[in-house]
């Protein structure tokens, strides 16, 4: 995520009359002029109209179901509008017309790697064998349109598929293609449908969906079942305060206000199995104006103060775990890194700051530069002092707390400038556990019938990190297999 201009640029786009976006949304008009109320029966029911939602719906019906797609907003309105649109994988015709190497045993032992080994190994072990079958369907079915794989450092090296944007974020654009796919298709897509209550039969299999309407609270059938698809719940600050702590409470929310934790809520009455509760994706951001700055936090250069004037963490953390820290160690989830203007990143830190009138110091002097932000001059100058000192004697790592820059720099040439940061929430990972086909689990360790999950409403694939465009990658490889258990499930039921 980068600025504030995406969700603008993103709902500019979905109102539009032209493109893929004019498709889709021609669509949603035709499908809310029906009695959007009344309650049917359809082979499979899908909750969200986010990727993972859309793949699984795309899927189902091409597989021969009669699908439906719940989406509780009145338009798309998951994280996925918010990201960069990358997709992580290996074995793409990309790499191969780009001369990069890789096979599917690096590509899995990454994933574990990132995950600390904590991850589901037949979940990540699923995600790698069907990433390159997935990357090209998005293609060759959807129109997705990837930009050359840019060099970047490990986790991704040479794995991001990076959706075009066009003028709008590359996550948005790849919702586009999705609802212009389902548009094509005649998918029923119903906005200001909000599933309240998964209904069962007498075996506890799942038979379709409650759901809060415009015109009232309806029962839907699924004969095939129904699919979770509606993202995790870091938008919900009781559900944030129980699985994770109050201190992330106070985080920045970096991605969507919709996502509410229904893929918890839905699924606890049935005993799903939940794992990965307490983990999450944390980026730093400004909350004000949305401004990342992160480039700033992964540069190598600065030194880190609270409002109190403070160090209390490893410069050299990489920016996750500098704004997990953030939030954890300051009550007000305010930080600032002091740099010099030797900065490599600056040229392209400042201008953000700039084009959106966010706030950031600059003076000639440390004690100029404390008084224009708010900062305690002397306390902050002298951390500045004993920092420069302790690199030129060779002592940072006995600072307290370390610093452990292998390349460190000093802060001694003006202008200084004074970048903000807050510690900010991407996504969760927890959730209901699903199998390789995208089922949920129960605490007695069996499929829950006709109950699945797909994106980040589901649980058990990342732990502690993710390498980027993984999310997008697991979105688009679980919704492809739920959407063809859900028609061979509604087949095996007619």
């Amino acid at each position: 995520m980068k600025d504030l201009s995406r969700r603008g640029l993103f709902k500019t786009s979905l109102i539009g009359a032209a493109g893929a976006a004019g498709m889709g949304f021609a669509h949603t008009a035709a499908a809310k002029a029906a009695p959007a109320g009344a309650a049917a029966t359809y082979d499979a029911i899908v909750l969200g109209a986010g990727p993972a939602g859309l793949i699984a719906a795309i899927t189902a019906h091409d597989a021969g179901a009669k699908v439906a797609v719940f989406e509780k907003k009145d338009r798309p309105d998951g994280n996925a509008i918010f990201a960069l649109g990358s997709v992580c994988g290996w074995g793409t015709r990309h790499q191969k017309e780009q001369g990069i190497e890789d096979t599917a045993d690096a590509f899995y032992a990454m994933m574990m790697d990132v995950s600390k080994q904590m991850g589901d190994k037949a979940l990540n072990r699923c995600y790698t064998d069907n990433i390159p079958a997935g990357i090209d369907w998005l293609e060759s079915e959807i129109g997705v349109k990837f930009g050359k794989i840019r060099p970047m450092p490990y986790p991704r090296l040479g794995r991001t598929c990076r959706v075009e944007g066009e003028g709008i974020t590359g996550g948005a654009q790849l919702v586009q293609k999705l609802l212009a796919a389902c548009a094509k298709r005649g998918i029923e897509i119903r906005y200001e449908h909000k599933a309240i209550e998964l209904l069962r039969d007498e075996h506890f299999a799942v038979t379709g969906v409650r759901a809060a309407t415009p015109e009232g609270v309806f029962d839907f059938a699924a004969k095939g079942g129904v699919c979770i698809a509606t993202g995790g719940f870091s938008a919900n600050p009781e559900m944030v305060c129980r699985y994770i702590g109050g201190w992330a409470t106070r985080m920045v929310l970096r991605g969507s206000k919709s996502t509410t934790g229904e893929n918890i809520s839905l699924t606890l009455p049935l005993y799903a199995k939940c794992v990965n509760m307490d983990q999450m994706h944390n980026g730093p951001i400004i909350g004000s104006t949305h401004v990342n700055p992160a480039d700033v936090l992964n540069s190598g250069y600065g030194v880190q103060v609270s409002t109190s004037g403070e160090r209390f963490m490893d410069e050299n953390n990489t920016y996750v775990i500098k704004a997990r820290t953030c939030a954890q160690k300051t009550l007000d989830n305010q930080a600032w890194v002091i740099v010099d203007s030797e900065c490599s990143v600056l040229d392209k830190v400042i201008p953000k700051f700039d084009r959106l009138n966010s706030p950031y110091g600059k003076a000639n002097t440390i004690e100029e530069l404390c008084k224009q932000v708010g900062l305690p001059v002397e306390k902050v100058t002298k951390i500045v002092k004993e920092y420069n000192d302790a690199l030129k004697a060779g002592k940072l790592a006995e600072m307290n707390p370390p610093c452990t820059y292998k390349k460190p720099h000093p802060v001694a040439k003006a202008p200084f400038y004074a970048v903000p940061f807050q510690g900010g929430m991407t996504a969760t990972f927890g959730g209901p556990l699903i199998n390789v086909k995208g089922e949920i689990q129960s605490m007695d360790g069996r499929s829950i019938p006709g109950l699945y999950a797909a994106g980040n409403a589901a649980g058990g694939i990342f732990f502690h990190n993710y390498a980027g465009g993984a999310q997008l990658g697991a979105a688009t490889v679980f919704g492809r297999i739920v959407g063809n258990e859900l028609a061979a499930r509604a087949k095996r039921a007619k």
